[in-house]
């Protein structure tokens, strides 16, 4: 878990979240990761059609039937998933709940998380200190290059 990571909670309907739960646990993966990934392929899914709705958030119906559950993003994750999800004004538990229908679709042979990372530093190139900014991207498709890891192709930057 980073440092910079954004933690809250959202309400998930209990059968749901026992999915989650199953798949996590099958692939040794943390819940809050399989959260992540169904939330973040929704979000592309809705961000190809994008729509603004000039109405109030819209929200689940509350029960019994759900539970609040944390869940962390890096903060990457949530500015983009906040700005959909105020694009479709969508609360973020409504999104998930929405999400979870393409669930079989969107975790299809997925076994681990790779987090979105970015890298910034202060730079003295010239008379003033500069600000430099790097997107890392995961490529790979084996096991041996996680997404945390393209950190160190920017040893540059340090």
């Amino acid at each position: 878990m980073e440092s910079t990571d954004f933690r809250t909670s959202i309400d998930v309907e209990v059968n749901r979240m026992q999915r989650i739960e199953e798949y996590a646990d099958k692939h040794g993966m943390d819940v809050s990761d399989v959260m992540n990934i169904v939330l973040d392929k929704y979000a592309e899914k809705l961000a190809k059609n994008p729509v603004c709705n000039n109405t109030l958030n819209r929200y689940q119906e509350r029960g019994t039937i759900y539970k609040s559950v944390h869940i962390r993003f890096s903060i990457i994750s949530k500015r983009k998933l906040k700005d959909i999800a105020n694009l479709y004004c969508y609360s973020l538990s409504y999104m998930l709940y929405l999400a979870m229908d393409y669930f079989e679709e969107f975790m299809y042979d997925v076994k681990e998380f790779a987090r979105p990372c970015f890298h910034a530093v202060f730079v003295r190139m010239f008379e003033f200190p500069c600000f430099i900014n790097s997107w890392g991207m995961n490529f790979h498709d084996s096991y041996d290059h996680s997404g945390q890891q393209t950190r160190n192709l920017f040893h540059l930057l340090n």
